[in-house]
């Protein structure tokens, strides 16, 4: 019951206020170390860049999925409407060319999220449902820029997924000597897949079942 002052009250609404305001701290620390480290970034790590103790990142976010969810599905929906900018482009190569070169971008700087699109999100219904639509829809670019002959005929959508995952590795070494090195390199996967330029491949295309056991990271443990 409260006092003559409404100190119960008080105190209560300062234990809401504290509750906020660690909240943000523990979102704003787990953006900048799944940016910087990877979506498996340690959770005590988050919890002491936040300034609060494990017990107070836990009873916010139980699982490292309850974490993800809180932070990664504004860049997945971003990263959604990347690709429908690109498919309601008319101009089929500026479209596969503008989504490739931003979505390497947004990869290149420190803020992106890499492994956003190869991790599996097992216990996390809402980030697999964007990450399927974005998968999709990728398809359906790679799938119509063929169709038109805007791309070389024997482009897939796997090789899409490692020209991205090879220029993360590019952008991660040069970063701090040539940090625009990465815009060369996308140029160059760029000019190889005109159709002009287009010579046979000594190997086939991976399979989309090949390229999932290759690159999806394991579901966090539980503990986590």
């Amino acid at each position: 019951m409260a006092d003559e002052t409404g100190g119960t009250p008080r105190r209560a609404r300062a234990r809401r206020s504290d509750s906020v305001r660690n909240r943000e701290r523990l979102l704003a620390a787990a953006r900048e170390l799944f940016a910087t480290e990877g979506l498996q970034a340690p959770l005590d790590r988050i919890a002491t860049t936040a300034g609060v103790g494990p017990g107070t990142l836990y009873r916010h976010f139980p699982t490292r999925v309850a974490l993800w969810e809180a932070v990664l599905e504004e860049p997945l929906r971003a990263q959604l409407a990347l690709v429908e900018r690109a498919l309601a482009n008319p101009d089929r190569w500026a479209g596969v060319a503008g989504y490739l070169m931003e979505t390497c971008g947004h990869e290149a700087e420190r803020g992106g999220y890499l492994n956003l699109m190869t991790t599996r999100y097992d216990g996390a219904p809402r980030l697999l449902e964007i990450r399927t639509a974005i998968q999709r829809r990728i398809t359906e670019l790679i799938r119509r820029a063929r169709t038109e002959g805007a791309i070389r005929p024997d482009f897939t959508t796997e090789d899409l997924l490692f020209i991205t995952l090879s220029n993360s590795a590019v952008a991660e070494v040069t970063r701090e000597v040539a940090p625009n090195a990465w815009r060369r390199n996308v140029e160059l996967f760029l000019d190889s897949l005109r159709p002009e330029r287009a010579h046979p491949l000594s190997e086939p295309p991976m399979e989309p079942g090949q390229v999932a056991r290759t690159m999806m990271r394991p579901a966090p443990r539980r503990s986590n």
